[in-house]
């Protein structure tokens, strides 16, 4: 990286700062931005979990806000997805200042992360019956170009349906819906806040790239957003690899699969960023 900032600080709120690390690539600017979310279950991890990893799409030519969201169960919904929310503005705002362009953000994250992104989408363009906290940075428009979403949840009622292969009759799954909805996270299922392939209006999906491991426990999670965003004539680009499990881009450094399913992704983060 020509430059690597740590623990930028884009608000407090009741005594929480949401901070970001930000990652300036090598060349001449200004770059595309890419506003990236780390996953976790929505209650771990942090970005530095998934720095190597997210620097390889910052080295293909991006300035990319690795976001450190607040995390459940202390911070339940909807409070990670208002941090994505501001983030959001904040990069379209304040992207120039680190060599980075404001308009046409490409959101994304993986897991959890990758969620939030979608979530995001919505909340930016829809009221939902979800009340989200007032923002200071309300006011900035946001435009998102693009959305890279990595192994992800998009369906919560999907999760008990069809739920992970190495969690029991849904006990993992039950963990993640009371630590970041709360007890009563049936009700909200279906909100698209919460779950995005609920959302009414999919056809303004902005052009997606989606991937998978076939032995990844969410794969149904993926194969069934896709459906949902072709069936809306959302531009959409899916890649599903074999023999990979979950969180396997983690590995490029050691296995071929990941490295170039990285390459694919950095290939495709070039095209939208013309």
């Amino acid at each position: 990286m020509a430059a690597f900032h740590e623990r930028v600080v884009l608000r407090t709120r009741r005594g929480t700062d949401l901070t970001t690390e930000i990652y300036v690539p090598h060349g001449t600017g200004p770059f595309p931005t890419l506003l990236y979310m780390h996953g976790g279950s929505w209650s771990l991890w942090s970005p530095a979990h998934v720095r190597k990893m997210v620097m390889r799409f910052a080295a293909s030519g991006y300035v990319v806000f690795n976001l450190d969201y607040g995390l459940a169960p202390e911070h339940r919904f909807p409070w990670a997805v208002e941090d994505v929310v501001h983030a959001a503005r904040w990069a379209t705002r304040n992207a120039s200042r680190y060599g980075g362009k404001g308009d046409n953000l490409v959101i994304g994250g993986d897991s959890a992360g990758a969620n939030l992104a979608a979530a995001a989408i919505v909340a930016l363009k829809d009221d939902t019956d979800v009340a989200l906290e007032a923002d200071s940075l309300a006011d900035i428009s946001v435009n998102i170009g693009a959305a890279l979403l990595i192994y992800g949840v998009f369906d919560f009622p999907l999760l008990f349906a069809e739920p992970g292969k190495n969690a029991g009759s849904g006990t993992i799954e039950t963990t993640w819906n009371l630590a970041y909805l709360g007890p009563n996270f049936v009700r909200i299922h279906r909100n698209p806040l919460v779950s995005p392939a609920y959302w009414s209006r999919m056809a303004e999906f902005p052009p997606t790239y989606l991937t998978c491991g076939a032995r990844d426990a969410l794969l149904p999670q993926t194969i069934n957003m896709i459906n949902v965003l072709t069936s809306a004539d959302a531009l959409t680009t899916a890649s599903i690899v074999g023999d990979a499990d979950h969180g396997f881009l983690m590995l490029a450094d050691t296995n071929e699969a990941a490295l170039k399913e990285s390459q694919r992704i950095c290939e495709w983060l070039a095209e939208v960023a013309r």
